[in-house]
């Protein structure tokens, strides 16, 4: 039964510019559903792990997401612990996500998106929040604008306090790559946050060999680590192409969650760690955790170049 949290279906609308083409999901959480290019000989694509047709048609549970597609995390990104931080005194309570203590990945995510300008080969989606319950404390006002153009994608997301006092802010994006027999990963992050069981990160030390990817490489069958420090880009090699993925603005973290077993990978530009609110608090440097005074913006960019094998 749909509860509190079911995301409604609702209107896909299709970008295009050259053999490149992009469905956009505003209902389903603000996400892309789908990026994909035409290859030489007429086959698809497909970039991102596309989104089925059956979960865009029936909607799904906003806390039970499908991992497919691309979607917005703000205004925090991944967890916060056991659900509850400090903040100028204030001690602040959130929903822990289903199955776990913590808070996780903020709200975006997990509410419909207005249309609010559409062209060919553009779109700009918008979200209004108000406090709720157990929920963020602070008003927000969110934007992403998609811009698709025969190189590539490029996604601006946008934060702003509507409060009136200060919030810890943050966010960035969560794509769902697809992953290949054949697929190959690049960039340059010189310090990890290693993790308890919870997923949460306890502490910064420097990469070993099997979390370093600065020589381009394949996956291993099972691997997820929170990266600071990087050069904000990476390289995901295949047959087909290469997709090129810069960060640009706060998004200086990034996290790389490669289940085993799955055809799927996610490489995420984010702005902090996961937990930089309490990590911070507890005087670890370098956590990326920013506060965002009231009607302040903060601005993250990521950019998507794909060249496909002729």
């Amino acid at each position: 039964m749909a509860g509190t949290s079911w995301l409604a279906p609702g209107p896909v609308h299709t970008l295009q510019a050259g053999a490149l083409t992009m469905a956009v999901a505003p209902a389903a959480g603000g996400r892309i559903a789908s990026l994909a290019s035409v290859g030489a000989g007429g086959q698809r694509i497909d970039w991102l792990a596309p989104m089925s047709a059956e979960c865009l048609r029936d909607g799904f549970d906003g806390l039970v997401w499908p991992k497919a597609g691309c979607y917005p995390l703000l205004p925090f990104s991944n967890r916060i612990r056991d659900a509850r931080f400090q903040w100028n005194g204030r001690t602040v309570h959130l929903a822990p996500h289903p199955g776990q203590p913590h808070a996780m990945h903020g709200l975006g995510h997990a509410r419909a998106w207005d249309v609010e300008q559409q062209t060919a080969s553009s779109i700009v989606l918008g979200l209004r929040y108000a406090p709720e319950p157990g929920n963020w404390p602070w008003p927000l006002t969110a934007t992403q604008t998609f811009v698709l153009s025969e190189q590539g994608l490029d996604a601006v997301m946008t934060l702003c306090n509507d409060g009136d006092s200060s919030m810890p802010a943050g966010g960035g994006f969560h794509p769902y790559f697809t992953r290949t027999a054949d697929t190959r990963v690049r960039f340059d992050a010189r310090t990890m946050w290693p993790t308890d069981a919870g997923e949460v990160a306890l502490r910064s030390e420097p990469v070993t060999p099997r979390e370093d990817f600065r020589q381009l490489r394949a996956l291993p069958e099972a691997l997820s680590v929170y990266y600071s420090e990087w050069q904000r880009q990476a390289v995901v090699a295949r047959a087909e192409g290469t997709l090129t993925l810069s960060a640009e603005g706060a998004l200086d973290h990034c996290i790389l969650h490669a289940p085993g077993g799955q055809s799927y990978f996610c490489l995420e530009p984010v702005s902090h760690v996961a937990d930089a609110v309490n990590l911070a608090a507890q005087g670890w440097p370098g956590t990326g955790l920013r506060a965002l005074e009231p009607g302040q913006t903060l601005s993250l960019r990521m950019r998507l170049h794909i060249d496909l094998v002729e």
